[in-house]
């Protein structure tokens, strides 16, 4: 930061917001708001990117790894689609307006992260008092302004009455015709409202891309070490299998 600031360098990249954000580049945005970040604040901030923005994805693309290798119909699919695509571009890359025009690679995507949401949990401070009560048993819960609320991603997704065979993976759920049946609140992968995940957009990229160019290239297989189905590992925070994740990446012809 230091070596910047001297050398008037700016690059479009997280050092550089931290930097706005410390006061070290003017912005208009700090004649109206600004705090004082000690070097313990920016470090925090590194490491909460590291841990909040890389890991989750790496699951999130394992566990989908997982999923077309034990669901070799939704597999056999998803690769129709990409090969599709793949064809149209005539050795080009693919792009992220291409990626959002794949209606099956969203499907896919969007069930591994219902079955699977790494977070696990999230959490939100109630900003004032409420007070809820339960239409089938009159059951009332309290929640007082500045109590933190955790909610279970996990509870809601895999919860039969929101998920008819939760423990299936079925890309189904989120065809445009199912997609529209899901309450509202009861699928929220990256939270819901305005303190949602801003790398949301971000992190469905990174693994459509992913997936693209994996099953593109390779047709995904068990082999020896595979656990079929997955053991979770109840000693990890995030959602991560025992033994880690195993499968044979076999090379497509042609």
């Amino acid at each position: 930061m230091k070596y910047r600031q001297e050398h008037n360098i700016q690059r479009p990249d997280m050092i550089n917001l931290l930097m706005e954000a410390r006061g070290m580049i003017p912005t208009e945005v700090q004649k109206t708001h600004f705090r004082q970040w000690t070097d313990m604040e920016v470090v925090a901030q590194c490491l909460a990117f590291l841990f909040a923005g890389f890991e989750p994805s790496s699951g999130v693309m394992s566990f989908s790894a997982h999923e077309l290798m034990e669901n070799p119909q939704v597999q056999e699919k998803l690769y129709e689609e990409i090969h599709g695509v793949d064809e149209e571009l005539h050795g080009n890359p693919v792009t992220y307006e291409l990626l959002q025009k794949m209606p099956y690679m969203e499907m896919v995507v969007s069930e591994v992260l219902r079955k699977w949401p790494v977070a696990g949990v999230t959490d939100r401070i109630c900003n004032k008092d409420f007070e809820y009560v339960s239409k089938d048993t009159g059951e009332r819960v309290v929640v007082k302004k500045g109590e933190k609320v955790r909610i279970s991603m996990c509870g809601f997704q895999r919860d039969p009455n929101y998920f008819e065979n939760p423990n299936v993976f079925d890309p189904e759920r989120f065809s445009a015709e199912n997609k529209m049946k899901i309450d509202h609140g009861t699928y929220l992968p990256f939270g819901v409202g305005p303190r949602n995940c801003i790398g949301t957009r971000f992190a469905l990229l990174e693994v459509k891309v992913f997936l693209y160019y994996l099953l593109r290239d390779y047709q995904l297989e068990p082999c020896a070490k595979s656990c079929i189905p997955l053991v979770l590992d109840p000693t990890k925070m995030q959602l991560l299998p025992k033994g880690g994740f195993w499968l044979k990446l076999k090379p497509r012809k042609g």
